[in-house]
């Protein structure tokens, strides 16, 4: 079955479609929304009542283009609703904590690479605001369009380029800061 069959079944009332998607997007579900809060029952509650309201309200549910950035994006409003954040649902604050701890896939990874560069790396993207620190998530390490980020993020997709943008911009000067320190440092003795 594909994903619009699935969901077509699941609004149908197929128990088994409904237990399909929650195997198929929940861990990844679940690791985005642990990079957009520290609190893990926090994501695991919002987790739990995205796919309450997807069963309660299935039937008035429309067929979206795409499953996995309906359930992330429904997350991550699910998560902002609930963090006591004062803003629109639509942004995040700029003292938003967006964390930057790896992905399972990436642990896999981290085992392979060097420590010091992983360090550095998290160093540099701690560094940026956090809207910047989440679109490079999405990005990079769950590889989304920039049309599926701007669905996920509720932007518009030339906002997302600008921000992508930016982002990769201050990370250069960022970067060239570092290692500009770093030379000096080397230099001096």
């Amino acid at each position: 079955m594909n994903e619009q069959e699935i969901w077509r079944n699941f609004k149908e009332g197929c128990e088994t479609s409904f237990l399909l998607l929650y195997r198929e997007h929940a861990p990844v579900m679940y690791r985005y929304g642990c990079k957009l809060s520290k609190d893990k029952d926090l994501v695991k509650d919002c987790l739990q009542q995205v796919y309450f309201n997807l069963w309660k309200n299935k039937e008035n549910l429309g067929n979206p283009a795409h499953t996995r950035n309906y359930l992330l994006k429904a997350l991550r409003l699910e998560i902002i609703k609930k963090s006591d954040t004062k803003n629109s649902p639509e942004s995040l604050p700029e003292n938003y904590h967006f964390l930057t701890i790896s992905s399972c896939e990436s642990d896999l990874i981290d085992l392979q690479t060097d420590e010091i560069n992983q360090k550095k790396i998290g160093a540099l993207l701690s560094q940026l605001p956090a809207r910047q620190r989440e679109v490079i998530f999405l990005k990079y390490y769950m590889n989304l369009s920039p049309k599926e980020i701007s669905v996920v993020m509720g932007l518009e997709q030339a906002s997302v380029y600008k921000l992508t943008y930016k982002a990769i911009d201050k990370l250069q000067l960022l970067f060239l800061k570092m290692y500009t320190a770093i030379l000096l440092l080397v230099f001096a003795f």
